[in-house]
């Protein structure tokens, strides 16, 4: 699971002036670290700059304004706010660094305000107050200096977002920058520039489909694919689809959050929350408890597993089976697919033997399904059973299946 950093800078898509940025005694990018802790992620992405053009940086870049052809300074940055002479992304990767959180950023490339920029289009069009008039070509230099800037000084990038992608115009300069600088980073939206693409799934719910593939590039993905695309699932903690901070806002239900776990990391796909600082600079505390009650649900219930007496599995990896030695009441069952040479099961189903059946050999159905990649959640629909053995059969696989690991559980 991931978490989705976005700074609170008036960033609607108009100019503004970041008056409201942070307040610059009170930024903490440690407290943004500890909720992530608290949450149970294992990277985030922090915004370094949104579809306003804000960069949440210092930058170096310099260009022609048309059609005068006056050299200007990229002046929309945290170097003409309130925090002039912090570089909030730094201390970001120093805090995650620190408490081994992976870090990343997201740049939007298609959208830029400040620019008058859509679609990664410059618009011919009338200025609003704070645009600048520049040409495609200028713009095409900003977005590849700045990717530069970001992907040079900074480390090593677990993930890169490109929010809707970027323009043909383009492509040869981001793959060959994405080769040179972060050859190893996951790039979402990056097929075509990356050995290591993920891709959207289709809705900002956190909801994914059952079956959900790690192969493809439609929405649920596709097994017949060969390009290895798993899909990530970005939601927001506040209601109705918001995601920057705002005064007022009402928060997503533990129960939802939840059922919003088991819908994404639970159909194969990684989990990316929104984490919105507030004006303090400072995630608000209703916010911090909401995540951190999510953390402890999913510790509770999936940090440890019902270990069994004996395991066995088939030399051919299709049956896997757990013995205990004395009955265990279980409600769920995890699987976790090891996808090193791919994704290879295509179907499977998991029975186990009653602690109370006449038949103490007699197997009963308890879940079924196709894909499992990284991780597979079966929340049996018979509700919790008293058993004695557990077996998970798979019935389909293009090749050797692998499995990373099966485990059982009953959670609160």
């Amino acid at each position: 699971m991931a978490t989705y950093v976005e700074n609170h800078n008036g960033c609607t898509g108009d100019v503004v002036p970041p008056i409201s940025l942070f307040n610059p005694y009170r930024l903490n990018t440690n407290n943004w670290v500890q909720t992530m802790i608290d949450l149970e992620a294992k990277y985030a992405v922090l915004v370094a700059k949104h579809t306003c053009g804000f960069l949440m940086a210092p930058t170096n870049v310099t260009f022609p304004l048309s059609p005068s052809g006056r050299i200007v300074p990229y002046n929309y940055t945290v170097d003409y706010s309130p925090v002039k002479g912090v570089n909030i992304l730094d201390e970001f990767i120093k805090s995650c660094n620190k408490r081994q959180i992976r870090p990343g950023f997201y740049y939007s490339i298609v959208s830029n305000n400040y620019l008058n920029v859509k679609q990664g289009l410059v618009q011919n069009d009338t200025l609003k107050v704070g645009q600048l008039n520049i040409t495609q070509q200028t713009y095409d230099n900003i977005v590849v200096q700045q990717l530069r800037e970001l992907w040079k000084n900074y480390g090593k990038l677990e993930e890169i977002w490109f929010d809707g992608g970027y323009t043909a115009e383009l492509h040869d300069l981001i793959a060959a920058m994405v080769s040179e600088l972060q050859p190893d980073s996951i790039i979402f939206g990056g097929y075509g520039v990356t050995r290591n693409p993920i891709r959207w799934i289709g809705n900002e719910l956190g909801h994914a489909p059952d079956p959900n593939w790690s192969t493809g590039l439609v929405n649920g993905g596709d097994p017949n694919s060969p390009i290895f695309s798993p899909a990530e699932c970005d939601t927001t903690l506040q209601q109705f689809d918001r995601w920057f901070w705002g005064p007022h806002v009402l928060l997503r239900s533990l129960k939802e959050l939840i059922d919003v776990y088991h819908r994404s990391v639970g159909h194969n796909c990684m989990l990316m929350l929104d984490l919105t600082p507030d004006r303090t600079g400072l995630i608000p505390p209703a916010y911090a408890l909401r995540y951190k009650e999510l953390g402890d649900f999913i510790r509770s219930c999936y940090g440890t597993s019902i270990v069994p007496i004996l395991r066995n599995s088939s030399a051919d990896g299709r049956i896997h089976i757990q013995l205990f030695d004395s009955p265990v009441t279980i409600d769920r069952s995890v699987i976790q697919e090891d996808q090193t040479l791919g994704q290879v099961i295509r179907a499977y189903t998991i029975d186990v033997k009653l602690a109370d059946s006449f038949d103490k050999n007699q197997w009963i159905y308890m879940a079924a399904g196709t894909s499992i990649g990284n991780k597979k959640i079966d929340l049996w629909e018979a509700g919790s059973q008293l058993i004695t053995a557990v077996r998970l059969n798979i019935t389909e696989a293009v090749d050797t299946p692998m499995l990373k690991s099966f485990t059982v559980h009953l959670c609160p």
